[in-house]
């Protein structure tokens, strides 16, 4: 019996690190899946919950993430990149440490439209939110259709401290 103490001490270290909801054998097939979804996002999630701890602005993440498949983007008041979610790298080819500390006009490129960039810095400006679809760039350059759901978000005593972007690629 011995023998099998190494092991079972392993096995029982890597299942302390996985997620405390678990799933009915019967039920794998149906749920494992989506919960294998969820636990990908596990780190995103987390980091979201420490972000917006101050905000006065909530959104449903699950659904943003799950559902709706939606890279999220947090900036700063100044446009800087303080935070994308880790899908990013799906819909442009970046890893979220690629982007952070940049602007979000790093996805523009020549054939993107003023008029849409403009639309979108004049609800930047105004503290509006927005929704548009542009012409972005990828990784490699080549192009895609990104629709964007931006909103400003203010802390609790009403303080402009964040832009967040819902990106879905059309």
């Amino acid at each position: 019996m011995n023998e099998l103490w190494g092991y079972d001490h392993m096995m029982a270290a890597y299942y302390e690190k996985m997620s405390d909801f678990s799933l009915p054998l019967l039920s794998w097939e149906f749920y494992g899946e989506h919960h294998a979804t969820l636990e990908t996002f596990k780190e995103d999630f987390n980091t979201l919950k420490k972000i917006t701890k101050n905000w006065n602005f909530s959104r449903n993440y699950h659904k943003a993430f799950i559902e709706e498949q939606s890279v999220i983007l947090i900036t700063n008041p100044d446009l800087t990149i303080i935070y994308a979610s880790n899908n990013i790298h799906k819909m442009n080819g970046y890893s979220s440490g690629e982007v952070i500390g940049k602007s979000p006009k790093m996805f523009q490129g020549q054939d993107t439209c003023s008029i849409t960039s403009a639309k979108v810095r004049k609800a930047v400006n105004n503290e509006e939110p927005f929704e548009v679809s542009i012409l972005n760039y990828r990784k490699d350059m080549t192009s895609y259709l990104c629709v964007i759901k931006g909103f400003p978000v203010h802390d609790k005593q009403g303080k402009l401290i964040n832009y967040i972007a819902f990106e879905k690629a059309a």
